[in-house]
Order: structure tokens, then C-alpha cells, then sequence
């Protein structure tokens, strides 16, 4: 994979040997924001902050909500192919509390395991994260993945903040999340990611 920089460069050096044009973003790649974007607008979870880390073949990308080329720490550390930084209402709000997202259902502890960890960069094989004060920011090995994390964070975020007027979440066991994740990314996860490659 090569940043942002080296992409640059490339597409530069492809345009002094007589190319026709300077596209430093793939055009599959720009189909796939576009994609991304849309179905998140959707959501109510792309604004003006969002950021997207795309990759496919040797390229590897982060755009802004406008689908500008940017750089940003907070992909430095993120290996999956996809990933977004973004926020919605009720992430915003969570997220100030500065605290861990427990998995209080299935879908959380298949897709995040026992918690999303509350950081303020992110670090490690975790597959979301609540950016404290900020939002969140969701990795996937897929599209449609990232966009089911996205509404998941979203989800689990509005029920942690409505479930003091009516009660208390319910927390799943640790160790039943972590066998739930396994499962998750072996079969399901693995299935899913191969329909997603053969629509390419």
C-alpha cells in the first residue's frame, strides 16, 4: 500500500510521461465514496467532518466529506481496507462522556466484540472506536460492512443514552462477545466479504 504522498507523486510522474490527465484519485475508488456517501447521508452519519480511508489494489486513500485527497492521523494506525470517521447525534453526545461502548446485543459483540473503546487517536486491531469529543471512526473489510458499523455505533450510542429514562441496559458477557466476534469474522463476516469482491 502507499499513502497519499507517494500516490501523488505517482500520478505526477504518469503525467510528465504524457498522460492525459492528473487523476490522483482511481475512479472505482471514487465510486465506491460516492456509494459510501450516499448511503451514509441517508443515515444522518456524513457531515462536513466526515473522513473515509479507502484502498484497492496498490492505492490507498483518505478523502474529505468532499471527496478531497487529505492526510490524518486518525488512519495512521488502521490496516482495514475501509474505514470512516464520522459522527451522528447521539455518538457526538456519548462520545463526550469519554467512556468504553459495552455490547448490550448480539449485532455489537459480533461486529465490535466486548467494547468500542473511547480514544482519542486509534491504536490496535479494534473494529471501531468513539473519538472522544468527536464522533467515531469504523473500519470494515467491505463497504457495506463500514456502513453497518456506522449504524450500529450510531444505535447502540442512542440506546446508552435513552436507557436512563426508561431502565438500564442490559451488558452481554465479555467472554460471550469475544466468541460471538471470532465466529463473526470467521464465517459470516469472511461470506459477506467474498459477495462483496465477485460485485466488483
Amino acid at each position: 500500500m502507499i499513502d497519499v504522498a507517494s500516490y501523488v507523486l505517482h500520478a505526477l510522474e504518469r503525467l510528465r510521461q504524457g498522460e492525459q490527465s492528473l487523476d490522483a484519485r482511481p475512479q472505482p475508488l471514487m465510486e465506491t465514496f460516492d456509494a459510501l456517501r450516499d448511503t451514509l447521508k441517508g443515515q444522518g452519519l456524513f457531515d462536513d467532518d466526515t473522513l473515509v480511508l479507502l484502498s484497492g489494489g496498490d492505492n490507498r486513500i483518505v478523502l474529505d466529506a468532499e471527496g478531497k485527497l487529505v492526510s490524518s492521523p486518525l488512519f495512521k494506525n488502521i490496516m482495514a481496507p475501509f474505514a470512516v470517521f464520522s459522527s451522528g447525534p447521539c455518538t457526538r453526545e456519548f462520545a463526550q462522556k469519554g467512556v468504553a461502548l459495552r455490547a448490550s446485543c448480539d449485532d455489537m459483540a459480533q461486529l465490535f466484540g466486548a467494547q468500542v473503546p473511547c480514544v482519542r487517536i486509534p491504536h490496535g486491531p479494534a473494529g471501531a472506536y468513539l473519538i472522544k469529543d468527536k464522533g467515531f471512526l469504523v473500519t470494515g473489510r467491505f463497504v457495506g460492512e463500514v456502513v453497518a458499523a456506522a449504524i450500529l455505533v450510531e444505535k447502540a450510542c442512542r440506546a446508552e443514552l435513552l436507557a436512563p429514562k426508561i431502565g438500564q441496559l442490559q451488558y452481554l458477557n465479555p467472554a460471550l462477545c469475544v466468541v460471538e466476534h471470532t465466529v463473526y469474522l470467521a464465517s459470516y463476516s469472511q461470506h459477506e466479504k467474498e459477495a462483496s469482491d465477485e460485485l466488483r
